[in-house]
């Protein structure tokens, strides 16, 4: 049973007890009743904000991933959104790796808070509500999380796709590469409802 649903039943229990005891109760008692179940609905007041609250919170993640808004942005569309000669369309660049990394190398204009550290308030006041916001960190996974939490937080946020690795060659600034011969395997799979000990055709 829903939290509000309960305290409802509450409230109509309470009521229902103080009709009866109105017969049998001096004004004064009477009177205090009455500020006694005031003092309730001001309670539930509280408490149903609280309630919408907290359903809020529920709903903020389902209408992000049911908008169809794309989570990712290629390093091509972004370089090409940087130097088309029209900075009011620029967008709002976060690199959420460390600043060991940031110093070495990041994206021109790109502002540093470390993934770890975004969720602090003093950090989410710098974010821009009005603007998109395009964030990166060394391959795209870490900043994938944190558009996905800025997103249900009300930014408007979107993964640079294969983050730092996509915008530059330089393996020193940009490091953790996919590589076939290392990141990729030959492990069972279920093809057709049927568990076979490797890829059957493999190029």
């Amino acid at each position: 049973m829903k939290l509000f649903n309960w305290l409802q039943i509450c409230l109509i229990v309470l009521c229902l007890t103080m009709i009866l005891l109105a017969g049998c109760v001096s004004k004064s008692e009477y009177e205090a009743l009455q500020a006694e179940n005031a003092a309730l609905l001001d309670e539930n007041e509280f408490l149903k904000a609280d309630y919408d609250e907290l359903k809020a919170s529920y709903e903020a993640p389902d209408t992000y991933l049911s908008s169809g808004k794309a989570p990712n942005i290629s390093a091509e569309e972004l370089y090409e959104i940087l130097y088309d000669d029209n900075p009011d369309n620029n967008p709002f660049i976060l690199s959420v790796r460390s600043h060991e990394y940031y110093e070495k190398g990041h994206i021109p204009g790109a502002i540093n808070t470390p993934w770890q550290q975004v969720a602090k308030e003093w950090n989410l006041a710098m974010l821009p509500k009005d603007r998109q916001i395009v964030v990166y960190c060394w391959t795209g996974h870490i900043a994938s999380q944190i558009t996905a939490l800025l997103n249900i937080l009300g930014y408007d946020a979107i993964n640079l796709k294969f983050g730092m690795t996509s915008w530059t060659i330089n393996k020193d600034i940009a490091p953790g590469r996919y590589e076939e011969a290392n990141d990729s395997h030959n492990y069972p799979l279920v093809i057709g409802g049927i568990e076979v000990p490797e890829c059957p055709v493999c190029p």
